[in-house]
């Protein structure tokens, strides 16, 4: 029967309609089924470690339902590590979280090199770890559709890290409320490539560099018609940190805060800024002062 019409289990079932046969490895580079998944969080795990296995599935959430993990099914991480190509579907009301009162620590979602994760329709909410993304880890490749991290802390990266080599794709979403104990990152980390479109990061923090978004060394961000607003540092970038290279277009970052630097502080010349308003942040605007074209105080 291979898995055709095979159940997860769980509580509720979740009909899996894959093909009888595992597909071959040049053919696992996209979705090519779909898979309904039950509300109940341990169907999704059985879910994701079946596609796992298989290499390319899209699986479709419950709506109005909560995935709630009170202790994690891999070490460090709610959920299995993503290593296929998965596509998880919600909405509306469809979240994937850490249980609030959940003794450990431990993220929501993590992607391995040379897999992909596309999430439309989710939020992602209360990941907790010592180490990178709260939310979500990335190593592979990440699309965020429609999608909400809030509440996420993190060493670095409260919601999100995008680690060197990795590549992510952040397109209508909001990253909110999320915070770091570490270098920074309030919402992101980005040591990789980062395409944050038409989103908003807000109300995120971090005690050092970049409240909002922190670019590293090895990073590039492209930020397009987007909003960072209300996100706080307790030292250089309320909005942005850059020590690789950063670019805004059609940008508007306002009102974060920073000891130096509060929208945005840069440790080199390779912050570009195009069609962008950078305004009443607090202290200032930019640091270093009158290094970042574009940008006035």
């Amino acid at each position: 029967m291979g898995f055709l019409a095979k159940f997860i289990g769980g509580t509720g079932a979740a009909v899996l309609a894959l093909g009888a046969m595992p597909l071959p490895a040049h053919a696992r580079s996209a979705p090519v089924k779909d898979v309904t998944v039950a509300c109940d969080p341990d169907a999704l795990v059985t879910a994701i470690r079946t596609v796992n296995g298989i290499g390319a599935a899209r699986l479709l959430l419950a709506p109005y339902c909560d995935y709630n993990y009170a202790t994690a099914n891999d070490p460090g991480d709610a959920l299995p590590v993503i290593t296929g190509d998965i596509t998880l579907v919600g909405g509306p009301s469809t979240k994937i979280r850490r249980d609030p009162t959940a003794p450990g620590l431990f993220r929501v979602l993590e992607v391995a090199s040379g897999a992909t994760l596309h999430v439309q329709r989710i939020s992602i909410l209360g990941g907790r770890t010592t180490g990178l993304g709260g939310g979500i880890l990335n190593a592979g490749t990440v699309v965020l559709d429609r999608t909400t991290l809030a509440g996420n802390r993190a060493g670095n990266g409260g919601a999100f890290a995008n680690n060197a080599d990795a590549t992510a794709t952040i397109f209508l979403s909001r990253l909110n409320a999320n915070s770091t104990m570490g270098v920074g990152g309030g919402a992101i980390i980005n040591s990789g490539t980062l395409t944050l479109s038409k989103s908003v990061l807000a109300g995120n923090s971090a005690p050092v560099n970049g409240g909002g978004l922190n670019t590293q060394a090895t990073g590039v961000s492209h930020l397009i018609n987007s909003t960072l607003d209300n996100n706080v540092s307790g030292s250089l970038g309320g909005g942005i940190s850059n020590l690789g290279t950063t670019t805004l277009d059609r940008v508007l970052v306002t009102r974060n805060k920073g000891s130096a630097g509060g929208g945005i502080s840069t440790g080199n010349t390779n912050v570009v800024i195009q069609n962008s308003t950078i305004r009443d942040n607090i202290p200032d605007n930019c640091n270093p002062l009158n290094t970042i074209p574009g940008c006035v105080d």
